[in-house]
């Protein structure tokens, strides 16, 4: 499967690229997302999104800004 969390907001494109699942930002790279938008990031964190969702996002987002 290509789901990161267990709700299927985030998911592995054919690239293996994480890419949201979901929304105004659906097929677009979760990293991109955040570097353009970063209130995002905190707009899902404050959200009614699962626990596992919220992990798998910062999990991403720490990975993505230490390169």
């Amino acid at each position: 499967s290509n789901s990161i969390d267990f709700a299927n907001r985030m998911v592995y494109n054919k690239d293996k690229v994480a890419v949201f699942n979901f929304g105004k930002h659906i097929g677009r790279p979760v990293l991109d997302v955040l570097k353009s938008d970063p209130s995002y990031y905190d707009w899902m964190m404050k959200g009614d999104f699962p626990m596992d969702t919220k992990r798998k996002l910062t999990e991403i987002k720490l990975q993505g800004f230490q390169r």
